[in-house]
C-alpha cells in the first residue's frame, strides 16, 4: 500500500520524466478560492495522501461526506481525479510555504 509521500512523490518524478507533460497547475491553482471552507479542509488533507476514512474521521463527518466534497472539488478545480486534486493541494501548500 502506498503512503501519502510515495504518491505525490510517484506522480512529480512522472511528471519530471515528462517535460512535455510538466505543468504548474496554476488554472487550478487560480480556482481554490472557489472552494467552500470545508471543501477547503478536505482539499488540504487530500494534499497530504489522506484517505476518505482518514479525513471523515478527522474531520468528524461520514466517508459519504467526503466523497461528496471531494465530488466537488473535482468539479471546482476542474481535474479529472483525486491524485490531480491532491496534486494541486500539494501545490497550493508549497506556494504559501515559498512566499512566507
Amino acid at each position: 500500500m502506498a503512503t501519502q509521500g510515495s504518491l505525490i512523490g510517484l506522480a512529480n518524478r512522472k511528471v519530471a520524466l515528462a517535460p512535455s507533460a510538466r505543468r504548474t497547475w496554476q488554472e487550478e491553482l487560480d480556482r481554490v478560492p472557489s472552494l467552500s471552507n470545508r471543501e477547503f479542509d478536505v482539499f488540504r488533507l487530500l494534499g497530504d495522501g489522506e484517505s476518505n476514512r482518514s479525513i471523515a474521521s478527522r474531520l468528524a463527518v461520514t466517508e459519504r461526506t467526503v466523497k461528496a466534497h471531494v465530488a466537488q472539488i473535482l468539479t471546482k478545480l476542474h481535474v479529472e481525479s483525486r491524485l490531480q486534486a491532491g496534486l494541486v493541494s500539494y501545490a497550493w501548500i508549497e506556494s504559501l510555504r515559498t512566499t512566507m
